[in-house]
C-alpha cells in the first residue's frame, strides 16, 4: 500500500484544494472511511490525517459479530477518527479539526430521536460519547463532522483511508506517519 499511498498523497498536492489541507497550520483535518465485507463477516475502519505538511493514516480492523449495515460502520469509522484525532491532541494544538464522513446521512442521524435501526441507534450514541469526550478533553478545540459530499471525487486523502480500512478489515491493525 505504501507506492499507492505516496502516489495519491503527490496527487494530493498537486491538487491546490487539498495542498491546502496539507500544509494549514490551524485546521487539522482528518478523512474517515469503513468498509464492510459482510459476507466474509470482516469490516475496517481507517483515518487519513492532513495538517501541518504532515499525512498520516490509521486504520483498524472491527471486531463486529455481524454486519450491522454502512451507517452503523461509518459511525465507528468516524468514532476512530475521534480517537486518532485525541491521540494527535496530545501532540499537536490545531484550533480546528474537521473530520470528512461519506456518510451522506451523517447529520440527520447525529439528530434523530428515534431510529428503525437499534445499531443506528447504538453507533449514534456511541458517536456522541466519543465526541462529547473529546470535547471535554479539548474544549478548546473546535471539532466538526461533515459529509464529503462532492468533494468526494478526486479527493486523494480519502482515497488513502478508503483503501487503508479496506486493508485493515482483511488483516490487523496498521498504522504509520508520512
Amino acid at each position: 500500500m505504501d507506492a499507492i499511498k505516496d502516489l495519491l498523497i503527490k496527487k494530493a498536492l498537486a491538487n491546490p484544494s487539498l495542498r491546502q489541507h496539507i500544509v494549514n497550520k490551524g485546521t487539522m483535518f482528518l478523512y474517515c472511511d469503513y468498509a464492510g465485507f459482510a459476507s466474509r463477516n470482516i469490516y475496517g475502519a481507517a483515518c487519513c490525517t492532513a495538517y501541518n505538511r504532515m499525512v498520516s493514516v490509521t486504520a483498524k480492523k472491527l471486531q463486529l459479530e455481524r454486519d450491522q449495515g454502512s451507517n452503523y460502520g461509518e459511525m465507528q469509522a468516524i468514532v476512530f477518527s475521534l480517537e486518532t484525532l485525541t491521540e494527535a491532541l496530545l501532540k499537536l494544538q490545531p484550533k480546528i479539526a474537521v473530520i470528512y464522513t461519506d456518510c451522506s446521512r451523517i447529520l440527520r442521524i447525529l439528530a434523530q430521536d428515534r431510529f428503525s435501526h437499534p445499531h443506528d441507534e447504538q453507533g449514534r450514541n456511541e458517536l456522541l460519547a466519543a465526541l462529547a469526550n473529546l470535547r471535554r478533553l479539548f474544549p478548546e478545540v473546535d471539532v466538526q463532522i461533515k459529509y464529503i459530499g462532492k468533494h468526494k471525487k478526486n479527493n486523494y486523502l480519502h482515497r488513502i483511508a478508503h483503501n487503508a480500512a479496506r486493508e485493515a478489515a482483511f488483516t490487523h491493525v496498521v498504522g504509520d506517519n508520512v
